[in-house]
């Protein structure tokens, strides 16, 4: 339980002045002191009075003595108290999620930067073991040609750690098997290792998994007996899944040097050659960001989804409680309509029926930001959906909705432009089967850059860019419209009344590296990868309309099943344009 100083939360200015308030009007000789005999409110003007304890989850904290009205004063302050209690210990959890949340991204920032497999695994093992107790601890990956695993990178004598983990060849069929972590809390008594005499008595371990397999683990071991919960399992396993991406890219990185250094001694295909490994380690290292992106905004979400709910499920209580005792104060002043000079004094002060309304109102903007909090987690969870290898079938105007939330604060009114109006036209859409976590990617690009059109900006990057159809020569607009095409097909239009595109600029658009933006602020790969999910991936077409002072169009076609090969009925010239 959380401790409570006893006299600092009767010395806190609301709690003072109800107990004064309730003295009062009991007319009673009540006073509270705590568990030691100190009187902390009131004094002792006669002996013999009742004792009533004031409780916390069991735990006398003080006692109110008097008569029989003393038992509602002691009530009423366990009640207090255990709020109390409960708000600081909410407080804590939710500065230990914080801190968790930091100290993850801060990882995920750091591993993301690297391409260096021994500085990763180093980097990676060093901050599990600062967040998890251990005397020991190792990165291990799965050598592939011979099943085996070989330390990365290490903290701590590792030698017994490694007897334990790498002498036990069924542990990686085991942790493919359960896809999850292992906790061993005593060595000795596991049958594994029974009569081994280990110097680890304890040891938790967790798989480096990818989409696809495992390709390592990470160990802790600790030399004294240890209970290791599902706490440190879920951190590990958070831990693990930032750093099998990163291994995963650092090992393609190596082996894109590998390809150049190879590439080197044919002179005649070295610059073709170079040329391809850069877009192919540029698109790789775009996708796992946006995969290490997508695993991170889940997570927050999931952990910011906690507190909320208990907030959220607490307001509905806070209200009842506050009406209740509401009535309760019309009641007294109901019986009471004249209150001594003190009592109607303090009313003037606090200007109480002003209190009482902006209390309804304040618990009632309370719970409008809760709900409010809980579609912006709801939209970055389905915004971060990861994508497994097989479709589905989606709401895709869902998925422009998320979007859209994720991108609230750009549209905003700003110091170079007013508020951005989205005009939304949404056609009753079947479900589209898809990958909906790359599709909102695609979104994303064309979404993102249609607002930087809007900006007024002197350069734009077009080739990421949606920068559309003039819609009002008034205010900025982006239009969003979506139709069924035929029994096959849906259409997704994005319009904007931006400054629009040149001719050459088109030629480019989908072009890997080309970009209009100003060095460092595009990369230039924006619509290629977009242009690759929707023709590659899906199957579908990306077509821009646009013209200088008229804006830009994008139009996205995607089959309703991935099986529909036939291209629309009618040339895509005639299917209806923006307007």
């Amino acid at each position: 339980m959380s401790q409570v100083n006893f006299q600092k939360f009767l010395s806190k200015k609301d709690v003072s002045v109800l107990l004064e308030n309730m003295l009062t009007l009991m007319s009673d000789s009540i006073y509270i002191e705590n568990t030691e005999g100190k009187i902390l409110v009131g004094r002792n003007i006669t002996e013999n009075k009742e004792r009533f304890p004031v409780e916390v989850f069991g735990e006398v904290i003080g006692w109110v003595v008097g008569n029989s009205n003393a038992l509602s004063v002691s009530s009423l302050l366990s009640y207090l108290v255990k709020q109390e209690v409960e708000k600081q210990s909410l407080a804590i959890e939710l500065l230990v999620r914080y801190q968790e949340i930091d100290l993850f991204h801060e990882l995920a920032t750091q591993i993301t930067a690297s391409l260096n497999l021994q500085e990763l695994g180093q980097l990676v093992i060093e901050k599990v073991g600062t967040s998890v107790e251990c005397s020991c601890g190792a990165v291990l990956l799965l050598e592939k040609q011979t099943g085996k695993l070989y330390t990365l990178s290490s903290i701590g004598q590792i030698d017994e750690l490694e007897s334990l983990v790498i002498l036990d060849e069924n542990l990686i069929d085991h942790l493919t098997q359960l896809d999850k972590g292992q906790i061993v809390n005593d060595v000795d008594a596991d049958p594994r290792w029974l009569g081994q005499n280990q110097v680890i008595c304890s040891f938790i371990c967790v798989p480096l998994k990818t989409k696809e397999e495992i390709i390592g683990v990470i160990a802790l071991g600790s030399q004294s007996r240890m209970i290791y919960t599902n706490d440190e399992l879920k951190i590990m396993h958070i831990f693990a899944a930032h750093t099998a991406i990163a291994i995963e890219k650092a090992l393609l990185y190596q082996q894109s040097l590998e390809t150049a250094k190879q590439a080197q001694s044919q002179a005649q295909e070295l610059q073709q050659t170079l040329y391809r490994l850069k877009q192919t380690q540029s698109q790789l290292v775009q996708t796992e960001k946006m995969s290490s992106l997508g695993e991170m905004v889940a997570g927050i979400a999931h952990e910011i989804n906690n507190p909320v709910n208990f907030i959220h499920g607490n307001l509905r209580y806070a209200n009842n409680y506050t009406e209740d005792l509401l009535k309760l104060l019309h009641m007294y002043q109901q019986q009471y309509p004249q209150p001594i000079a003190k009592i109607q004094q303090q009313i003037e002060d606090i200007d109480l029926d002003f209190l009482v309304d902006d209390l309804r109102q304040l618990l009632s903007s309370m719970q409008i930001g809760v709900n409010r909090i809980k579609e912006i987690v709801y939209s970055l969870r389905n915004f971060s959906h990861l994508d497994k290898q097989e479709m589905k079938s989606v709401n895709i105007q869902a998925g422009l909705e998320s979007t859209l939330m994720i991108l609230g604060h750009r549209l905003k009114a700003s110091e170079t432009r007013e508020e951005i109006q989205v005009i939304q036209e949404y056609a009753q859409l079947p479900l589209v089967e898809c990958h909906i976590g790359q599709l909102n990617q695609v979104f994303m690009n064309i979404l993102s850059n249609a607002i930087d059109a809007l900006e007024g900006l002197g350069t734009h990057d077009h080739q990421n860019s949606a920068n559309t159809q003039v819609l009002s020569t008034k205010s900025p607009q982006i239009r969003i419209l979506t139709q069924v095409v035929d029994q096959n097909w849906v259409a997704i239009c994005i319009a904007d009344n931006g400054p629009g595109m040149k001719e050459e600029v088109l030629k480019q658009l989908y072009d890997p590296f080309f970009s209009t933006k100003e060095l460092g602020k595009g990369t230039g790969l924006g619509m290629a990868i977009s242009h690759q999910i929707i023709q590659e991936k899906h199957g579908g077409m990306l077509k821009c309309v646009s013209q200088i002072g008229q804006g830009t169009e994008f139009w996205i076609y995607i089959p309703i099943k991935s099986s529909a090969n036939a291209r629309p009925e009618g040339s895509l010239a005639a299917l209806p344009q923006a307007q």
